[in-house]
């Protein structure tokens, strides 16, 4: 079946405009899976049939958003990237209500957590065409785990507020529905560079 465009309801803002302290390296544009990170992640949704896709850039913006550019996904620019993450969510988010107005879910997607599965995303589409939660959040094992969508009332929430806490302080007071998955697990973050060895080494592992 050809997935293209089969979740118009759904929005991706894929967040990369961190400073990759501790992996010393540039994280978006490292090499992964025969493009860069970011080019993988965006990737993710697309193979999960979302097309309505935008990164956020701020540290080192101009090579983001060119590879933005390079991979056909919109892009903002955050500011103020040394205000945190939650920082980043606001400004993708309240470019993402105007950018998509047919999107009624908004996922948001940290750029060093690639190795999302897309059957994740594809779960999640599926479930927000007739969900009633604020937010959708896969699970494995009861622990939530990467990517959330958001509905676009909670997304314009995000926008207008800055909880402490951020957006986790958010999801916990919504109406938040849980999909059970099986598999790997939707938090294995690259912070660092054995964790990006690891992730190449998974990458590996399935024929990447």
């Amino acid at each position: 079946m050809d997935r293209k465009n089969a979740f118009s309801h759904v929005a991706a803002v894929v967040l990369a405009a961190g400073f990759s302290t501790r992996m010393k390296r540039f994280k978006p544009l490292l090499p992964f899976g025969g493009g860069t990170v970011l080019s993988f992640a965006a990737g993710v949704w697309r193979r999960a049939g979302v097309e309505q896709i935008c990164a956020v850039a701020g540290h080192k913006a101009e090579l983001v958003e060119a590879e933005a550019c390079r991979i056909g996904i919109a892009w903002v620019r955050n500011a103020r990237p040394e205000d945190g993450m939650y920082s980043s969510v606001r400004t993708g988010l309240a470019y993402a209500l105007e950018r998509f107005p047919q999107a009624v879910w908004f996922g948001v997607h940290p750029v060093d957590i690639p190795l999302i599965e897309p059957a994740v995303v594809r779960a999640l589409a599926e479930r927000a065409r007739t969900s009633q939660a604020d937010c959708l959040a896969p699970a494995w094992g009861g622990r939530r785990g990467h990517p959330p969508l958001l509905s676009r009332r909670l997304a314009g929430r995000a926008v207008q507020s800055a909880p402490e806490g951020g957006l986790r302080t958010l999801i916990d007071e919504a109406c938040v529905e849980e999909l059970a998955q099986e598999g790997g697990f939707g938090d294995r973050d690259m912070d660092r560079p054995e964790d990006y060895e690891r992730a190449l080494a998974e990458l590996a592992s399935r024929g990447i």
